[in-house]
This record gives structure tokens, sequence and C-alpha cells, in this order.
């Protein structure tokens, strides 16, 4: 066996687009004399390297536009590469297109042997698959419709069960696990456990990371048509979600920008939040936080008239409604701060941050605390809003380490 799989070596894919848009045949049989034409070049890949060892599961991991499904095409051979070279040693099956070749106008039972005999099978090899094929796509009850009839997602489920039974040793996979509902999934999953067991070559593309955690040996990082990373997988991550992390840092400074002077704030107005900053765990002021790492929030608090007992809050949000994580110094029991008017205080709070990567709002307050209740001296709602990233560690939202004992002896 080759000591790689799959080698590319620096190469480059450049599309031609035409300016011109023609709404009619005629328009476009005049074009064809035309020797003015004008285009824009895309190019979709800059200068790609990579090797895929044998019995690799491999990771391509990006954010949308950055060339993982252009790079996968060109190993498939749907597209020829503009520049550099692809060696591929083995026979490759691409699960991308599912369902080309497919024909609308036959039935579902046809297009199985029409598909198979496209991947290499026999007829009496498919015979015998057949039984497999519509259960695995649970379709028992249509394959005498016409093709035609089917949904989108039946098309790919049918192909998809079709194309698993291919002898190949390499396969590129892109995205299947979006197709169906939960049961499919599973069945898509021990699919691909099968397949890693078996220590078959997988070039795997998706935008799901728990699926690349828990199936890829290594990813590669694409961003901008080029590869930004190799390597181990949960540092690829990381940077996919750092990638992710500045698209929505520059929506988040929009919208921060945008609500700056019409930020929502309610209360007497005897006290007034004059300013506020977020730093993260190296100090330093952003709308980027990591999970699980120290961040402090400062604010500063101007009384307009005497306060008894100063209280300040600052709230996550995951949604502009709904309450995630809260840091309270009544709460926390912090000594209360007694203001006279126009007295001046700065309020520090620190903590390691339990939420996992997302978009987050954040809430600040300043309350006066009374017995029995309180009063809201000035509350900005939603003033900020930032961006966690990391490795995302615990499911839901909330990234907490809790203390858990099983099995012991007096319980």
């Amino acid at each position: 066996m080759a000591d790689v799989a799959i080698k590319v070596t620096n190469v480059n894919k450049t599309f031609k687009l035409p300016h011109e848009k023609q709404g009619s045949v005629k328009g476009l049989f005049l074009n064809i004399f035309r020797l003015n034409r004008t285009y824009e070049r895309q190019k979709a890949l800059h200068d790609v390297s990579l090797e895929i060892r044998p019995g690799e599961f491999f990771g391509i991991i990006g954010r949308n536009g950055g060339g993982k499904s252009t790079l996968l095409k060109i190993l498939a051979g749907v597209y020829s590469p503009t520049t550099g070279n692809i060696q591929v040693n083995g026979k490759l099956t691409p699960f991308i297109e599912l369902g080309v070749g497919f024909n609308p106008e036959l039935t579902g039972r046809d297009n199985v042997y029409l598909n198979g005999a496209l991947l290499g099978f026999s007829r009496a090899e498919m015979d015998e698959m057949y039984d497999d094929i519509v259960e695995f796509a649970e379709l028992e009850k249509f394959m005498d419709q016409k093709l035609k009839n089917y949904s989108s997602g039946m098309q790919v489920r049918l192909a998809f069960s079709i194309a698993i039974r291919a002898k190949s040793d390499i396969l590129l996979i892109d995205e299947v696990l979006a197709v169906g509902d939960v049961n499919f999934q599973k069945k898509c999953i021990e699919v691909f456990e099968d397949l890693k067991r078996e220590k078959r070559t997988i070039i795997f593309v998706s935008h799901s990371m728990s699926y690349v955690r828990d199936f890829c040996d290594r990813v590669a990082v694409l961003s901008k048509g080029e590869v930004v990373f190799t390597g181990n997988t949960e540092e690829g991550i990381d940077i996919y979600n750092k990638l992710n992390a500045e698209d929505e840092n520059a929506r988040a400074e929009a919208e921060n920008l945008g609500r700056e002077g019409n930020i929502k704030r309610f209360g007497n107005g005897q006290a007034r939040i004059s300013n506020y900053r977020l730093l993260n765990h190296e100090s330093k002021e952003t709308i980027t936080l990591e999970s699980g790492k120290e961040f402090a929030v400062k604010i500063e608090i101007t009384a307009k008239t005497k306060i008894d007992n100063c209280a300040v809050g600052v709230m996550f949000r995951k949604n502009p409604q709904e309450n995630l994580y809260g840091i309270n110094s009544y709460y926390e029991r912090a000594p209360m701060r007694a203001l006279g008017k126009g007295d001046k205080v700065k309020v520090s709070f620190k903590d390691n941050l339990p939420l996992n990567p997302g978009s987050y709002y954040v809430s600040l307050a300043v309350a006066n605390m009374k017995k029995g209740g309180y009063e809201d001296l000035d509350n900005l709602n939603n003033a900020l809003r930032v961006n966690v990233v990391g490795p995302a560690e615990y499911w839901g939202l909330i990234a907490s380490k809790p203390k858990i004992t099983i099995g012991e002896p007096n319980d």
C-alpha cells in the first residue's frame, strides 16, 4: 500500500465569471460573436497542499465559501485544477452530489439498479443488496413510485444507501449527516464507525464540530481558499471557531455601534452607569471571550443623589429575553456602597466564563437595595453583543464542571 492515499500539491482553482447575464437564447447566441466579452476571475483555491494517509479519517472544515466543496469536487474529478497536481492511490467513491445519474422518470427500484451499475455492480450483486439498500433508506413503501415524486431528502437517502456498498479504498463525504431524521442519522453514524474500524480512507467535510471531533484523526482548516492549518483535530476546531468568531465580531461590532445612543435603559436615574468595559483573560478590552477562561467587567457609576446601598449586576443572555448567567454584588455578599451626590465608584467583576461558544448579549444594572426589595437606578438592557470562542466541552449553553460521584458505598 502506498504511504499516501491522496496527495494534493500546490492546487489552484480559478473560475471565470462573465459580467454579462443573458436572459434569453437570442442573447446567448449573439454574445458568441462578441469580441469584447469581459470576465471576473474568482479564485476558489490558492496553493492548496495536503497529504492524507491510508486508513485516515480526515476532516476538512471551514466557513462557507472557504473552498471545501471545490476541493472535494477536484478530488472527485468533477473539476480539474487550474494549476497543481492531484495524486490518488486507490479506488475513490465520492458521496458528493449524491443522486447524480438518477433518472427522475424511472421508479426508485429502477434507479437502484441504474446507480449500482454506475458504481460497477452486476445485476446479480444488486439483487443480493437490494433489500438491504431499501431498508437502510427507509423507503420500502415508495420503491415503485417515480423518483420525481420523491422529496430531495428521500433521493439523497436512497443514493447514500447505494453508495455505501461501493468497494472503494477512499470515500469523499460532504455533509451527508444533514439529511434525514434522527434515526437515519444514527444509521449513518454507525456506517462511519464501521468504515473507521475497517481503516478505510475517509475525507469528511462537515459544519458539525461534534461529528468532526468524534471521527476525525486529523483536520485541515480552509479559509478564503487557503489551508490555514493541518493537524490535530482539537486545535483545528479551535481555529475554526476563531475564524467563525471573526464574522460574528464584525456583526457584533456593527450592532454595538448601531445601538450606541439608542440603548434601552430604565431606572429612576438617581445613579447612572457612565462607563463600562469587557476584558478578556489577558486584560485586553474586547467583545470576544474564551469559554472557561477568566474575564472581567469594569463598570463606573456616578451618583446623581445620595444612595444608601448601591448594588451592581451583570447578566449574560443568549437572546434579548433569555437570562443565562449573571453576577450581582448583592447576591455575592460583596460590601454595599453608600454614595453621596456626585460620587463615582468603579466596580470590577471577575470570573471564569461558564458559557459555551456562541453569541450572547450583556446587560448591566445598578440598584439601591432596600429592606424588602430594591429600586432600579439605571439598567442598560442588552448593552453589548459579545462572542464566546473555544472548544465546546459540554452540552448545552452552560459550560460547568460538576462534581460527580458514582457508586458511593454509603448511599
